[in-house]
């Protein structure tokens, strides 16, 4: 997501990630409490639904981009209810990390 700060100037695409390819590629899950095959729910893997929040989220900037067209087919496949519960568990994800950040400065 930081490759794409500058809208796209030096780089074609965001390089975002869901837990399956952060598993794939390093060995950053090895000692994780989640599950890096749930997408959504309590046990979920954050770094899933963060992925398909922040394209859900830029979608309106970011669908024109062919290097994309995968991944917003997905979404455009995916069940309203999987949807739905993506932007609810990232919203609450995100809540608790504002709330941490918060009660650190105060």
């Amino acid at each position: 997501m930081s490759q794409y700060a500058d809208g796209g100037l030096l780089a074609s695409k965001p390089y975002a990630a869901s837990g399956a390819y952060i598993n794939r590629m390093s060995n950053f899950c090895v000692d994780c409490g989640f599950d890096v095959r749930q997408k959504t729910g309590e046990k979920a893997c954050p770094f899933n639904y963060l992925y398909w929040y922040f394209l859900i989220r830029n979608e309106n900037r970011l669908r024109s981009n062919p290097r994309l067209s995968l991944p917003y087919r997905q979404i455009a496949a995916m069940p309203e209810g999987q949807r739905a519960a993506i932007l609810k568990d990232a919203t609450a994800f995100l809540g608790r990390l504002n709330v941490q950040s918060d009660e650190r400065e105060g």
